[in-house]
């Protein structure tokens, strides 16, 4: 039974543009690709999916305000209760763009090579370690209710898939660029609306269908 976990932030967790809230399950990208990983007519080996979303993660910086958002801290954890685990998706680097942190792109994809890092040097129970995906997040919405907290936000969120893609390729990690599938909802500017779920979790499930034939 392969199992495969999900690392994110709020767009992994489920965060409604609209009210807050969090998308209910058969909404969320997340259980969306285990639907389309489990559908029986497809592929014949059940999988799970982990889902590990929190609002305000960062790739490896610490929010003095709002603690344990620091994803470089939560990584080995997690790594370590879930295993083995066979493939790790990580979609980070919005948050990464807060003005409150060194907000360069070029920075950001260093945080996501610290990332790539830890699952390499985790005890996966034995196993080989995981194959990851790493997947640059849609870019902000011009509309952005928050923009004060992310100077230049638009702008640098456009060149992370970029600087994401040349990571993934050092380091021999397979790549996608969210933005290709969807895009950050025009209400808040951050987060992705339910089409958006529904196209990302085709999106995803189409690479690693290809990936693991």
């Amino acid at each position: 039974m392969p199992r495969i976990l999900c690392f994110g932030d709020s767009n992994t967790w489920g965060y409604n543009p609209s009210n807050g809230e969090r998308w209910p399950d058969g909404v969320r990208w997340t259980s969306r690709l285990q639907q389309h990983l489990n559908d029986e007519s497809q592929k014949p080996t059940a999988w799970t999916l982990i889902e590990e979303g929190l609002n305000g993660r960062t790739t490896m910086w610490n929010d003095v305000l709002k603690p344990h958002r620091d994803g470089s801290a939560a990584l080995p954890m997690v790594l370590l209760t879930h295993r083995p685990l066979d493939w790790v998706v990580i979609m980070l680097g919005t948050n990464d763009l807060k003005s409150q942190y060194p907000s360069e792109p070029a920075w950001i994809a260093e945080g996501v090579r610290k990332l790539v890092g830890q699952v390499r040097e985790t005890d996966n129970a034995g196993q080989t370690a995981p194959q990851i995906l790493i997947v640059s997040p849609a870019p902000m919405h011009d509309a952005n209710k928050w923009a004060s907290g992310f100077i230049n936000g638009r702008e640098k969120s456009l060149q992370l898939a970029s600087y994401f893609h040349t990571v993934a390729e050092e380091e021999g990690c397979y790549f996608l660029d969210a933005g290709q599938a969807c895009e950050a909802s025009p209400i808040d500017g951050l987060h992705i609306d339910a089409q958006g779920h529904a196209a990302l979790a085709a999106f995803i499930y189409e690479a690693l269908e290809g990936l693991t034939d």
